[in-house]
């Protein structure tokens, strides 16, 4: 697992639950207020976490999702701070974006005002949903030779690892 897995991860779970907002990588070049509304994701620190000894570089990534809306909006900061609890609550609930033990549940979840550009004509504001996410970046060395599934039973195996000697349940 790498980088661009999970943050193509959460990018497709952002897509999947808010279909009518644009939601791309975040660019401060962009000009916001044409993608208004958005979600803008950003990977903002990448400190290294303790290692874990299993071949794995583990980090505790800071990502930030910048919640984007056109100044044409009518109670523009309410709609913002709604817009950020909705973005706040689904990564809480969804949070794991990729199966098999490369993403812990995030924490130090919070969302404070972001970037804001007032015109008469092309004006953005924006909240900034913030989280910090421990990621297991790279392969295990530790992978199973062969995956045992199913529940198997024997009475007083000689060898517990052949399977000829158990029922399957």
């Amino acid at each position: 697992m790498n980088l661009s897995d999970v943050h193509q991860a959460i990018t497709d779970a952002l897509k999947s639950r808010f279909p009518k907002v644009t939601i791309e990588s975040y660019d401060p070049d962009e000009k916001m207020s044409e993608l208004a509304p958005a979600c803008l994701l950003n990977i903002e620190e990448l400190p290294k976490a303790p290692d874990v000894g299993d071949g794995r570089y583990p980090v505790v990534a800071q990502f930030a999702i910048h919640c984007v809306l056109g100044q044409e909006v009518d109670n523009l900061q309410m709609e913002l701070q709604e817009f950020a609890i909705a973005v706040s609550q689904f990564v809480h609930e969804k949070g794991i974006w990729l199966m098999g033990s490369v993403v812990e549940k995030p924490f130090n979840i919070e969302a404070y005002p972001g970037n804001f550009r007032k015109e008469t004509q092309g004006g953005f504001d924006s909240w900034v949903v913030n989280w910090e996410q421990k990621l297991y970046l790279g392969a295990s060395t530790w992978q199973p030779e062969i995956v045992k599934n199913g529940i198997r039973i024997a009475t007083n195996p000689t060898n517990e690892n052949d399977q000829d000697e158990c029922r399957s349940l």
